[in-house]
């Protein structure tokens, strides 16, 4: 398996091919370097890296500091440079080639897609893989502790990606049958997750298709109640038709 060198999902972490860690220390090198990685091959100008750096105000010394920042960087990361990973000068800003295989975000993404194709196109089982394989990559959300425009949208967007494919994994596991092994992981995101209807329905289906209709009907007025106190709204229409389905005894 081809070693991932760059670690972000989680605290980010820097290894060789071996797994021996290459220290990046400094809070500003670690942000440099992580908004170079999420703009692989893209120039990251030197304005917009000041700006990341120094939102509120740049101090007279910035382009120099970044400068230095950049400079210790490129020694640190020479070590990967038979593995075709560069930082490189181009024009007034700096660029890193990095293979997608060797960053954990990338490859996270790539097995998503997969995933949702696969389970779009019938294929359950290999979406069930798949998603399960990206969520195996998961040690947390992004690069916690780096403050910086670009990493903190890019944050949100792959948690929010991330609550997508636990809940595709689940859907995929329900076309398989797997009910009972799913339950409890449902349960668990509709906790951290009470607004989310989808998640609720998908309970909903377990629940009732291991014949557990009173525990449905149950998590239903639970989703009801949330939804009516904290939003003031009704659930959708596809979760009243699940709850009256339910009611007369449906099972799926």
């Amino acid at each position: 398996m081809t070693q991932t060198m760059f670690q972000l999902l989680g605290r980010m972490a820097v290894v060789d091919r071996g797994g021996r860690a290459i220290g990046v220390r400094a809070a500003k090198q670690q942000a440099i370097l992580a908004v170079l990685v999420l703009r692989p091959g893209g120039v990251v100008s030197v304005d917009r890296l000041m700006t990341e750096l120094w939102p509120e105000e740049l101090p007279a010394t910035a382009r120099a500091s970044l400068q230095t920042y950049v400079y210790r960087l490129r020694r640190t990361l020479a070590p990967l440079a038979g593995h075709g990973v560069e930082l490189a000068t181009l024009g007034n800003g700096y660029t890193l080639t990095v293979p997608d295989r060797a960053v954990d975000v990338r490859t996270f993404e790539q097995r998503f897609t997969r995933g949702s194709q696969a389970l779009a196109a019938g294929g359950a089982a290999e979406a069930a893989e798949l998603m399960r394989a990206a969520l195996e990559l998961w040690r947390g959300p992004l690069a916690p502790g780096i403050e910086v425009e670009t990493v903190l949208c890019e944050r949100r967007r792959l948690d929010a990606m991330h609550l997508t494919a636990s809940e595709l994994r689940a859907e995929a596991e329900l076309r398989l049958g797997l009910h009972n092994s799913v339950i409890p992981e449902l349960e668990r995101l509709v906790e951290a997750h009470p607004f989310r209807e989808s998640l609720w329905e998908l309970l909903l289906r377990a629940l009732a298709g291991r014949g557990r209709r009173a525990e449905a009907l149950a998590a239903y007025r639970r989703m009801r109640d949330i939804l009516s106190t904290e939003l003031g709204i009704e659930p959708a229409d596809r979760l009243r038709r699940r709850h009256q389905a339910i009611l007369e005894g449906a099972s799926s």
